[in-house]
């Protein structure tokens, strides 16, 4: 279930991070509603407004009840003016009380009723004579705000991601705090990457410290400097050398919930070294190989160092992880997970090997026969391929790009032909979650009779039979496959 080092030259370096266009937004989290609040008690209301709340546009009658809008923690009222201007006083309150932000909007007084049109994104709050007055969601929140937070105690930072605030733009000398924008009930903080690419990563938190979204905006980094233009209605981004990021308050909030259309995520490397292939049994059996030969395994959080050196990796849905070593005469190998040690009594001859389970592995040799694993010998089952994978449920598939990049598929005495060719490896997880990499670096998922294209540039792939996908780019940098 696992990818070793391709034989041949791949034609195109490419990177392999994709950052996908946000699905779109829930409508039931970002749509404002009317709520019907006594007249008699209303927040502080500031100087020179006053609560005139009516029935309906014909009367001039008190009513109990005023009409109000809720939208992400924000509370608005439509007052009237002291003086009676046909105009009404438009407050936002958050959820302490507090006035944030108020608009005078003439053309009409004395509101009845407010209502939302989702379609036009807007809200019209009516009053006498059924005037009307309409603002568009844009236009009603107020403006973000930019304060300082400690730099060392950041919310859980995505995968890929660091803090680096610096304390002015031509020095790298780090700041002891961060600039982050707070709006409406969101924190907004400037990340870099852990390639030192020249982007900064936006990640919007709710309250509780939950990632809600996040966007990729290249173009500076090391962020220094947050500022809002109001005017614009703006937000700017300054990094390094003062590079800026101007990003609309409308592309900002309210932030759209994090893609549900699938994409890739960047996962940090083991320190101080880089994987050239990846493997994975299940979510929590995921295994890499740097360019040394040592085999690391991914907690979760970190990689973590263990037995060497080898030169593929294999692991199964059970969470054996197999190895080959072909410079030491084809050697076949099986990790001791517990002391952390190669067992070293499995039959030699094979270059990759690709398994179920604890006790069921095919093998590949040098002359691309093909073999499955009889304790203590190889059986040899067929020819020729140049490399197999085979899934959790016993699928097995293999590639052999001298043959026009073919792909077959074992129907248990012999190669099927019927697969479509093109790809230069295929990892298989089970009968429903194969995916193949072409000689491009380009991707492709099995759908069942065609090669699907997928997002992304991998130069190394590993599937398993839970449909857990992680991938590796032609410069060793790591990626996990979100649904």
């Amino acid at each position: 279930m696992s990818r070793h080092s391709k034989l041949t030259n791949l034609a195109a370096l490419a990177v392999g991070l994709l950052v996908l266009a946000a699905a779109p937004r829930a409508e039931a989290q970002l749509t404002p509603t009317v709520a019907q609040v006594p007249a008699s008690a209303p927040p502080a209301i500031p100087p020179g407004m006053k609560v005139t709340c009516t029935p309906g546009p014909g009367t001039g009658a008190a009513a109990v009840n005023c009409p109000v809008l809720k939208w992400h923690g924000y509370t608005y009222w439509a007052f009237s003016y002291g003086d009676n201007r046909v105009a009404m006083g438009i407050v936002v309150y958050d959820a302490a009380g507090k006035a944030v932000a108020q608009w005078e909007k003439p053309g009409s007084r004395y509101v009845y009723a407010i209502t939302v049109d989702t379609a036009g994104k807007n809200v019209t709050f009516a009053g006498q004579s059924d005037a009307k007055i309409t603002m568009t969601w844009d236009a009603l929140f107020p403006p973000p705000v930019v304060v300082q937070v400690p730099a060392n105690a950041p919310p859980a930072v995505p995968a890929g991601m660091k803090v680096t605030c610096t304390q002015g733009p031509g020095t790298g000398a780090a700041a002891a705090t961060c600039p982050v924008v707070k709006w409406g009930g969101y924190t907004y903080w400037a990340f870099s990457y852990i390639d030192n690419r020249v982007a900064m990563a936006i990640v919007a938190y709710d309250a509780a410290g939950k990632v809600v979204a996040q966007w990729e905006k290249p173009g500076s980094r090391y962020v220094y400097a947050i500022t809002v233009d109001s005017t614009g209605r703006n937000v700017v981004f300054a990094g390094q050398s003062d590079a800026k990021l101007t990003l609309k308050w409308s592309d900002l909030f309210p932030p759209a919930p994090l893609p549900v259309t699938p994409r890739w995520d960047l996962v940090a490397g083991p320190v101080g070294a880089t994987l050239k292939q990846v493997s994975v049994g299940n979510a929590n059996a995921v295994w890499g190989l740097d360019t040394q030969g040592f085999p690391w395994k991914w907690n979760g959080s970190a990689w973590e160092k263990k037995a060497g050196t080898v030169s593929t990796l294999a692991v199964t849905a059970d969470g054996t992880v197999w190895a080959t070593n072909p410079p030491d005469s084809l050697r076949v190998l099986k990790l001791d997970v517990a002391n952390n040690k190669w067992t070293w009594n499995i039959p030699t001859g094979m270059k990759q090997v690709s398994a179920v389970n604890a006790a069921t592995a095919w093998g590949l040799d040098n002359g691309g026969s093909h073999y499955l694993l009889n304790g203590a010998t190889w059986e040899k089952k067929g020819c020729c391929v140049s490399q197999i994978s085979i899934g959790s449920d016993g699928e097995l598939w293999a590639t052999n790009p001298p043959d026009s990049n073919r792909v077959l598929r074992w129907d248990g005495s012999k190669w099927t032909w019927n697969i479509p060719a093109g790809m230069t490896y295929v990892s298989v997880g089970n009968a429903k979650n194969i995916w193949a990499l072409n000689g491009s670096d380009q991707i492709f998922k099995w759908t069942g009779s065609a090669w699907q294209s997928m997002p992304g540039a991998l130069r190394n792939i590993s599937v398993a039979g839970d449909g857990t996908v992680w991938g590796i780019n032609a410069t060793g940098m790591v990626y996990k496959w979100v649904p």
